[in-house]
């Protein structure tokens, strides 16, 4: 099977204690090969190539799966590329978080991830869609919408900007939105932050929807109403902990949700700023062939 490796060089250098791709990368290829991998290996740049064009000219020339060594900012990209074709994605986590392999489950260890990928067993997940872009995590509404902004201002160096978008999270109070599921009559909520997601896990391995599913042709719906900035982070924290919040968000599930608000809140797909309210966000079932 011809396979396009790519690897971010910087994989697994971010986090203390993490297993760097240059200490295991010897092992990684010669499992891939027992497996019958013909491997072309390319690495990413700054700022180019990206991972998305790697992946990208892969599907154009033919190969018939991506390998991608790296964290979840490596492998979103490269998989956007890919929905809906016929090239198989192979996971290699070496981030800090990697909610997307921990999602659909692949083992976080980079050899035992190695290893089902040289199994060839191929599982189809679903891919969340919203103003043109795919998601894999998470799209978000109001409060963390506005600290992504910021972080990406920062990112590009504008930091006047960066500045102005935190102050604006920080002080963000809630908004009333309408969440329309699947073409049904919209319910209105009083909300500081709505969480549209297509696996179990956000931001800091959150498991947001516990028992959400990457492949069964539903998006997940949490809307976090009536809460003030320090419960509603305090409630994530208790998620992340694993511990049962003393409330709940409340939840829908569906394949495509339609979300308007008085306001023209912040969107983001993936910690991606896309627009602002109103959007439709949908489910593209079995969109994605991963190695799982």
């Amino acid at each position: 099977m011809r396979a396009l490796f790519i690897v971010n060089p910087g994989a697994g250098r971010r986090r203390a204690g993490a297993v760097a791709y240059a200490q295991v990368a010897d092992q990684i290829r010669a499992i891939l090969e027992s497996g019958g991998f013909e491997l072309t290996i390319r690495e990413t740049g700054i700022p180019r190539p990206t991972s998305a064009e790697l992946a990208a000219a892969a599907a154009h020339d033919e190969y018939e799966a991506v390998i991608v060594a790296g964290g979840d900012g490596t492998l979103a990209p490269a998989a956007a590329a890919l929905a809906h074709t016929r090239v198989i994605l192979g996971i290699l986590p070496f981030g800090s978080v990697m909610n997307i392999a921990h999602s659909i489950p692949i083992p976080l260890d980079p050899l035992q991830a190695a290893q089902v990928i040289a199994t060839k067993h191929v599982r189809k997940i679903d891919v969340g869609d919203v103003a043109g872009r795919f998601f894999f995590e998470a799209a978000g509404v109001g409060l963390d919408a506005d600290a992504f902004g910021a972080a990406r201002s920062a990112e590009r160096g504008d930091l006047r900007r960066a500045l102005r978008r935190l102050r604006d999270a920080i002080r963000r109070e809630s908004h009333w939105v309408d969440v329309a599921v699947d073409g049904r009559r919209p319910v209105r909520h009083r909300a500081l932050q709505v969480l549209v997601t297509n696996g179990r896990y956000y931001a800091w391995s959150i498991p947001v929807v516990p028992d959400a599913d990457v492949a069964d042709g539903m998006l997940d719906v949490a809307v976090f109403g009536r809460m003030g900035r320090l419960a509603l982070l305090r409630h994530l924290a208790m998620l992340a902990l694993r511990w049962r919040p003393p409330t709940r968000p409340t939840l829908y599930r569906g394949r495509e949700i339609r979300i308007d608000g008085l306001d023209a809140l912040r969107v983001h797909a993936d910690n991606e700023i896309v627009g602002t309210l109103p959007q439709t966000f949908r489910c593209r079932h079995e969109a994605l062939a991963v190695f799982a």
